[in-house]
Parts: structure tokens; sequence; C-alpha cells
């Protein structure tokens, strides 16, 4: 996903030391019979930590309150957590450590799609169900590998619909990272908007090194979209976002990003983006018991004063209350009792709302949410329930034919 790839984004991270990636483990006295081997692999530090850091506290708060709570089948979690330091290094070494020497049951991890199909078929060949919790591109098919993050049709479909429906917008200029997850992901917006009566009158792709967006904006300006779609990543395509308020473009085009959240909106002026909208699972404004609750164990986990979390936190933590319902239900540790389980539509109700299991693709189905930024604050205007990854879902049939390792592309 997220992608830096959207994540091979920068490649200077695969300078990134074996140093900087020494596990944390969080563990309680018990005997080796008494405690469950469980993993993670998440960029702390690097190049992706801006997505990476969250996640990695989102799976060690739900380890640490499902393990206060009484564990797994009455038995501890053993958690070994790595920095992979946004190297794909990093990810294999640790990958095979995982396996090998702790022999882990489940690992949660990858931020990038390069990290993902790093370490998906290491984890296919050793039996060790795979969690990869991180939004993007969509596709993925494997017996092993659960997706409990969102894909375009969840991420883009809903706000399309609303966007296009209530602004009467007929025509959409498109703009997004070059690489993997620009490509698939402006395939997809294409298929949805068409659908909804509206067409893509442009489609540009961006190096993950440019910065100037000058001429970009002057095209924009010139075909007079109804809409403006942003589909870029990372620090560099920062610079559009402060270029588009420079050239009095904010308030004359609406423009929605398919990439942005809390992790971007701290390196920008509130002034620079108002009136910018984004959908995602989770917002940490969502206004419900449950984030409230969630909101205050946070905070008291990892200080008042934490940075604002986005979606990534909440799918991560998510993902190992949903294998923890796996395991209870298979009422043991077997590799395809889990996956069975798993697959029986296992759900949780957690800080964004409702997330299930689909037991033919892996992936979740989740409550979504629209956002617009409103005085540096992400504002829910619509929520949709039950949203299905369409997307790789069509694709994509575990059940009916569950020898598939693949990634299916529209």
């Amino acid at each position: 996903m997220i992608s830096l790839d959207r994540r091979t984004l920068l490649k200077s991270a695969g300078t990134a030391t074996l140093v900087a990636a020494v596990p944390t483990i969080l563990t309680r006295r018990a005997s080796a019979a008494d405690v469950i081997e469980v993993g993670a692999l998440h960029d702390s530090s690097g190049s992706h930590s801006i997505y990476g850091a969250e996640m990695d506290q989102g799976v060690k708060l739900a380890v640490e309150e499902i393990n206060a709570a009484g564990g797994v089948l009455g038995r501890q979690l053993n958690l070994t957590a790595f920095d992979t330091a946004s190297n794909m290094q990093n990810y294999a070494q640790f990958a095979q450590r995982l396996i090998n020497s702790n022999k882990a049951s489940v690992v949660f991890g990858g931020v990038s799609s390069a990290s993902r199909e790093t370490v998906r078929p290491l984890f296919n060949r050793a039996k060790t169900v795979y969690f990869y919790d991180t939004f993007y591109e969509g596709g993925v098919c494997d017996k092993n590998a659960f997706v409990i993050a969102e894909t375009p049709a969840q991420m883009i479909g809903p706000a399309m619909a609303k966007i296009i429906k209530e602004r009467n917008v007929k025509t959409i200029y498109t703009m997004w990272a070059d690489y993997n997850y620009g490509y698939i992901c402006s395939a997809w917006l294409e298929k949805f908007v068409e659908s909804l009566g509206a067409k893509l009158v442009a489609k540009e792709f961006f190096p993950l090194d440019v910065t100037d967006f000058s001429a970009t904006i002057t095209k924009i300006q010139d075909a007079k979209p109804d809409l403006v779609v942003s589909g870029l990543v990372g620090g560099n395509h920062i610079g559009f976002y402060r270029q588009w308020p420079a050239a009095g473009m904010l308030g004359r085009i609406p423009l929605h990003c398919t990439v942005f959240g809390p992790w971007e909106k701290n390196l920008l002026q509130p002034q620079e983006i108002e009136g910018l909208t984004c959908s995602y699972h989770y917002f940490q404004t969502i206004d419900s018991p449950e984030n409230k609750a969630f909101l205050e164990r946070w905070a008291k986990r990892f200080g008042a004063d934490h940075p604002e979390i986005g979606t990534l936190a909440v799918t991560s933590y998510n993902a190992v209350h949903l294998w923890k319902q796996g395991v209870e239900k298979a009422g043991g540790l077997d590799h395809d009792k889990v996956v069975a389980a798993l697959e029986s539509g296992v759900s949780v109700d957690g800080p964004g709302g409702k997330m299930a299991i689909q037991p033919t693709s892996h992936h979740a189905i989740m409550s979504t949410a629209i956002a617009q930024v409103k005085d540096g604050k992400f504002d829910i205007i619509g929520r949709s329930e039950n949203v299905e990854p369409s997307d790789t879902s069509a694709l994509c049939d575990l059940i009916k034919d569950p020898n598939q390792s693949t990634q299916y592309q529209p």
C-alpha cells in the first residue's frame, strides 16, 4: 500500500542499518507452553515511519489489552516487534527470524506494498498466518494472508459517490504518484467515476522526487474541471498542497485526496488545506463512545500529547482482535483451523465502527467515513456502513479456489 511504495518511496530507505531494527518484546513471566508467540514488522523509523510508528503502537496496545484481560485461550501473548526501518532487507531477515527462531503463530506488519510482497511468500511457505493492515491498491488474493485495511472501493468509491452527486461533478482532473499504487488506483477511480456518470479529463503521474507542480496547476486552470482528485504520495509531493493555495486555487475547484491523513496534515498549515476531502475507515474526530474510550486508552498508554492518529493505528489494532477471535473460535493454533475460523466472518466493533473479515477475499468489510478539513481538523461529513472491498472480491474467491497467492489488477 500505503504507499510510499506507495511505498518504495524513498530509495534512501535501503541504506537503513539492522542496528535500527532491534525488536521490542512484550512478555510476562510464563513458561514457553503458557505463551503464544506473535510478531510485528513495522517501519517505526526510516522514510515510512510517519505511517509505521502508529501501526506498531496499535498492535502493542491490542496485545497489552488482550494480555491484561487473560490472554488468548488462557495463554499470554509474547510479542516480538521489529523496527524494519523502511528497509526491505530488514523485512526479509526479520520475517525469517519470526518464522524460524520465534516460531510465531501470526505476524502483523508491512507498511508499503513492496514490504508486503517481500514477506508474504515467506509466510506462505512457513504457513504463518499473515495480517497486512495498510490501505493499498487492492487485489491481493492469498489463502494465508488477511488484509484489514481499505482498498480503493472503500477509500475512493463512497467518497466519489457522495461528491459527484452532491456537487454535480461531470469532469475530473487526476494526478498520481508514479508507481504501482498510483497506476492501479487510477484505473479503479476511472471505473468508479464512469459508473457514476462522470469522466476523467486528465490522468498525470509524477515521480516521487517531483516538487514543482506549477505546470500542472496551469493545466488544471485551463481545463476547468469540476473536481481535482490527487493520489500524490510522500514528502516531496507535499509541495502540491502548498502550491495549490498559493496559485489562488483553494476553494475555486474542490480537491479530494485519496492519500491524505493526519500524517500529511500535520506538516501543513490549516489555511493551506481548508476544504480538502478524504475518506478512510477511521478519523480521530469520529464521535462515538467506542472511539472516545479508545482515545482515552491510547492517551494513557502513549501520552496525552501523542500525535493525531489515523486509520492505520486502528486497522492494526483491530487486526489483533480479529485474529484473537479466530484462534478462540478454532480452539487452538492449528493453521488451517485458524484460517477457517477467520473465514467464518469474525468481526469487531472498534473505534472506527464495525469491521468484519470477508470470507472469500480475506479482506475487511468495514464502515467508512468521509471527512473535510475545517480549521485544521477532519470534520466528518459522511458515513457508510458495511462497505465491501468489491474491487478485490470481484476477482478473488478463496472459498471456491483456495490455491491462490497472487495480486489481481483491474
